[in-house]
């Protein structure tokens, strides 16, 4: 008999979830975490007295029906959290025009109006086809969580799953700087709007206006909280537990391996880690499994960040409720990608200030500023050598949005693309998985028995995506047990 129902490598949101459904429903299961602190990129730290979140700013899910609310109920520790919803999801800095991407749709639509009058149709229209896809994805995740049944074909998103967001903004907007305004989050994902896909962006754009929440006190109490959920209907995790080996008996996965060379029994296992370690180094399997781990090509890996946390001491009084921040120095969106873009002072970088919203965060006084840009990981040979100057030019770019930031710095910190890479053990440090673009689909499993949650799954990326992958995995597990 299986020591487990179910084995989870990696605790990352999406293997968190499909771990804690799985237990909620009084699966046996068992939570594997090569680090010392569970949560991925979801993961806080402490520095000087200043929480920082590693990786993660705001993100969607935590409405009142929303997938990890509902995995929050299902282990009894929903009234545990407190949350903070942001609002302005964010603002857009042009050159002559800053644009608040209010929480409401409908408030964020008059702001673009109000610069773009003679696009007042246009933007309409689109925004339609916006709520029309995401009202697919929305009915899709409601049927995983149980709030609704299966619905027939997703008609929106099998309309545009073939088109690039660029096809699908020309279809209704003429003016260039509109173009770029609706574009604005696409130098956060890591491709231009002609490359990614219009699905994946509507999903992106569309799930803040259900609800933007940070985690008072930092993510990590959102991930100790599931933690201490599972534990609490009988799950186990275990920090600090490698897994070296996959094993498979007959085409069917049978256990799993740590580090420490302790072996562990299941039918059932989920990788929440990178599928190509999973498939090409862990798992251990016959000529027939190896044969369609190399059956097809593999999609492209995404990029990857930068990131550079701060503490500042200085008066940010005049952002009022604004916690992210997107910097651009020109209308030209083209201009902030490829190789030559990286680290340029012509192209765009993202800033959070969580202090603003939840100012416990940091001592009296004080400001944390994380300044990020999607970077290549084969930009440099040696992130280690470059990292300080590197750091400087992301300062500089952030302090183009935030006067006297250069001058107020009292700490300092660089997160690399080589620092994503040892943490999580993914290709290149890649900060979505897979690239987003048109046609990206699920991934299928070589081997009977062996699923994937979170952003390498291939449902899309982003803290919203991986709780959903996991939850799909979960559900599937639960048809067979």
């Amino acid at each position: 008999m299986a020591d487990y129902d179910c084995i989870v490598i990696g605790s990352g949101i999406g293997g968190l979830t499909a771990g804690a459904t799985l237990a909620a429903k009084g699966a046996k299961v068992l939570v594997l975490e090569k680090n010392k602190v569970a949560g991925g990129y979801l993961q806080s730290f402490t520095r000087k007295g200043a929480t920082f979140d590693a990786c993660v700013d705001c993100f969607s899910g935590l409405d009142n029906n929303g997938p990890i609310t509902y995995l929050l109920e299902q282990l009894g520790v929903k009234d545990a959290l407190e949350i903070i919803k942001v609002d302005p999801i964010r603002t857009s800095i042009f050159p002559d025009m800053t644009v608040q991407v209010h929480a409401e749709l409908a408030r964020y639509i008059e702001e673009l109006k109000g610069f773009f009058p003679q696009e007042g149709t246009g933007i309409d229209a689109f925004f339609g086809v916006l709520s029309d896809i995401y009202s697919d994805i929305e009915a899709w995740g409601q049927g995983l969580i149980g709030n609704s049944q299966p619905t027939g074909m997703p008609v929106n998103i099998m309309k545009y799953r073939g088109h690039s967001y660029a096809e699908l903004i020309d279809s209704y907007i003429s003016d260039g700087r509109l173009k770029a305004v609706l574009s604005d989050r696409c130098p956060f994902i890591g491709l231009p709007a002609t490359e990614v896909s219009a699905v994946a962006m509507a999903a992106l754009i569309m799930s803040y206006f259900t609800g933007a929440y940070r985690i008072k006190g930092g993510g990590q109490r959102l991930v100790d909280l599931i933690v201490e959920g599972i534990r609490g209907k009988g799950g186990e995790v275990l920090l600090g537990a490698e897994v070296v080996e996959i094993g498979c008996e007959a085409g069917v996965v049978s256990s799993v391996t740590i580090a420490s060379g302790e072996r562990f029994t299941a039918s059932h296992i989920i990788s929440n880690i990178d599928y190509i370690a999973t498939t090409g180094r862990l798992l251990k399997t016959g000529p027939e499994g190896t044969s369609a781990i190399k059956g097809g090509a593999l999609p492209e890996v995404s990029s990857s960040f930068f990131i550079f946390y701060m503490i500042a001491k200085l008066d940010l009084g005049y952002l009022d409720k604004t916690s992210s921040i997107g910097f651009y120095p020109s209308f030209d969106m083209g201009a902030n990608f490829g190789l030559a873009a990286e680290f340029s002072a012509k192209s765009s970088i993202g800033i959070t200030i969580p202090t603003v919203l939840d100012p416990g965060l940091a001592p009296s006084g004080q400001h944390i500023i994380i300044a990020h840009e999607m970077a290549s990981y084969g930009y440099t040979k040696s992130w280690k050598r470059d990292k300080d100057a590197l750091a400087e030019k992301v300062m500089e770019k952030a302090a183009r949005a935030i006067p006297g930031l250069a001058g107020a710095i009292i700490f300092k910190e660089a997160a690399t693309p080589a620092t994503l890479k040892r943490y999580t053990a993914g290709t290149g440090g890649a900060a979505y998985g897979w690239c987003q673009t048109i046609g990206l689909k699920p991934m299928r499993s070589p081997v009977k028995g062996l699923y994937f949650a979170g952003h390498w799954e291939g449902i899309g990326g982003g803290v919203l995506a991986a709780a959903y992958s996991g939850l799909k995995a979960a559900r599937e597990i639960e048809g067979v047990l």
